[in-house]
């Protein structure tokens, strides 16, 4: 069982989006420091063979830090070719998203068992599935859960899981319908003391390798991180004082929610907002995370919005 063997030296990151680029260039980072750990990434044949344009540019910067690209496409290929691939390597870290389609992430983590990978760090950089449970009306969040049932299931993978909340540029995206920066308002889902924990992708990278390389190891454990937890009525208050003006505040009671899913059942959009629309496993104290306990400063709200949404340039 690879799993017992202490040492983790090839580590193959899945994807290079935007996640996997600061995850690659905090492992890299960190891979300096340990002689005898290299850092792979896996890209689809077109990406990793292209000779210009923008994949090109990101080869050429996966080459200047020092990571091999692995040609593979997780879409594509099944279970037995991703095990394949996945066999030459001690540790995995997921970094490919949802763009694969249903399935693709139960179809990884089990070519990552069954290749026998000693450590694995799925993508599960988002909410706490485990308390969302299944039903949220997020399909994509039930698939999540029923990977840690794999995971759980098995004694030969140590795993980690990184939750993270959700990326802070899309608390701000105009197709998350909680901020509208045109119209000065802010539309509270469920309840205006519900909160929601949000981090940065580059924390996110930056903290992922350190929990990485942590020591004493984490093993077959969630571990939690933030760059800022707020309630909604938080986050309206925060707006209005970086924009000066009073902020319509609306409120989007689950009833509501419900009726937008019914009546706009492709809407990706009306999905989110209903699966946001909850107390608990969608936000937690920033003081209990791992970032805090290490004295990790990371990106908060308001610093993103001084940084992406200066006053000059709102809409």
């Amino acid at each position: 069982m690879k799993s017992t063997n202490p040492s983790i030296n090839t580590v193959l990151i899945l994807g290079a989006g935007e996640l996997g680029l600061p995850v690659l260039r905090a492992m890299s980072r960190q891979a300096q420091r340990h002689a005898n750990v290299t850092i792979s990434v896996l890209l689809r044949p077109e990406a990793a063979r292209a000779v210009s344009g923008p994949h090109r540019a990101r080869r050429d910067e996966l080459m200047r830090l020092g990571i091999a690209v692995v040609e593979g496409d997780l879409q594509q290929n099944g279970v037995q070719a991703l095990s394949a691939l996945f066999r030459s390597f001690d540790a995995v870290i997921n970094c490919s998203g949802f763009v694969g389609g249903a399935g693709t992430q139960i179809k990884i983590t089990q070519a990552v068992l069954q290749a026998g990978v000693a450590r694995y760090f799925p993508w599960q950089f988002g909410v706490d599935y485990d308390v969302v449970g299944k039903g949220s009306g997020q399909q994509v969040w039930d698939e999540q859960l029923e990977v840690r049932h794999l995971l759980r299931a098995q004694r030969a993978t140590e795993w980690v899981i990184v939750s993270t909340g959700i990326f802070t540029s899309y608390l701000f995206d105009p197709g998350f319908g909680v901020v509208d920066a045109a119209s000065k308002t802010v539309r509270a889902l469920g309840d205006w003391r519900y909160a929601v924990t949000l981090t940065t992708p580059e924390d996110i990278g930056r903290l992922t390798a350190e929990i990485f390389f942590h020591r004493p190891a984490f093993r077959n454990q969630a571990v939690y991180i933030a760059g800022d937890t707020l309630t909604y009525r938080e986050l309206a208050d925060l707006l209005q004082a970086h924009w000066g003006v009073e902020v319509n505040r609306t409120l989007l009671d689950s009833a509501r929610l419900q009726e937008a899913v019914r009546n706009h059942p492709h809407d990706v959009g009306a999905k989110y907002r209903l699966a946001f629309a909850r107390p608990d496993g969608v936000a937690w104290d920033k003081a209990a995370t791992f970032n805090a306990r290490q004295g990790l400063l990371t990106t908060t709200a308001g610093q993103w919005l001084a940084r992406y949404w200066p006053v000059a340039h709102d809409g």
